[in-house]
């Protein structure tokens, strides 16, 4: 069964919405952001939180010793590494924690950042990069990327992005889900042999929402796209 991660929440109205509809994981942003939070907000949160669905905070860039802490004082379950987070800083991260790491890789598409002659190739090669800077974490977040931004785009990629990159570990896909869009995109990923195997789960945060605020309907529209049942 494909997971599902709703991301961004922050609000005590948020986790009853995700206690009722239980996604898999639930995402906090310590990052700065619309959606950003503090630790002591996320521990209140997470206090409230149906505790079979896990948490994962959201950072960029943050100093590795207080990454591993949000996991080691019970914050957070799993970590996702937003921004230019290197194979030394997860390597690093690992000796600190025993917790699940996510890496976030913002594929380059063709128009961007590279392109004229040899474009398709250039943008090959600085996504393997970033994949092969990311091998050491347990997860890959595959998202879109987009110039001064780390994340929350609300755009979808091209899965052609994805062709020939040596993936060989559980990934998620993310940027500009919806409950409209959702189930295609998991029917086109699962139907690629080589993609099927490693297909874990969807990332969806604006896509639930209304105005920059969770909203319970879109979230169990989401959940009806993917799981093709109501929740209540």
């Amino acid at each position: 069964m494909v997971k599902v991660k709703f991301c961004g929440i922050r609000r005590t109205e948020d986790i009853e919405a995700v206690n009722r509809l239980k996604p898999d994981l639930a995402g906090f942003v310590f990052a700065k952001s619309k959606r950003q939070i503090s630790k002591d907000q996320a521990a209140a949160l997470k206090e409230l939180l149906d505790p079979g669905i896990k948490t994962v905070a959201v950072l960029v860039n943050m100093p590795v010793e207080e990454a591993a802490a949000l996991a080691n004082t019970g914050i957070a379950d799993l970590l996702q590494l937003h921004g230019d987070e290197d194979a030394a800083y997860i390597a690093k991260l690992k000796t600190l924690t025993g917790a699940k790491i996510i890496k976030a890789i913002r594929l380059r598409s063709g128009g961007l950042p590279v392109q004229g002659n040899g474009a398709e190739e250039r943008v090959y090669t600085a996504n393997a990069g970033l994949l092969a800077e990311a091998a050491q974490a347990d997860y890959y977040l595959f998202d879109t990327f987009l110039p001064d931004t780390y994340g929350g785009t609300g755009k979808t990629f091209s899965l052609s992005l994805l062709n020939n990159l040596l993936i060989d570990k559980p990934f998620f896909l993310a940027g500009g889900l919806d409950a409209d869009n959702v189930a295609e995109i998991i029917r086109q990923v699962q139907k690629d042999t080589t993609l099927l195997p490693f297909f874990y789960g969807v990332d969806v945060s604006g896509g639930i929402e209304t105005d920059g605020v969770k909203d319970p309907i879109k979230m169990k529209a989401f959940m009806k796209a993917i799981r093709g049942k109501e929740k209540t």
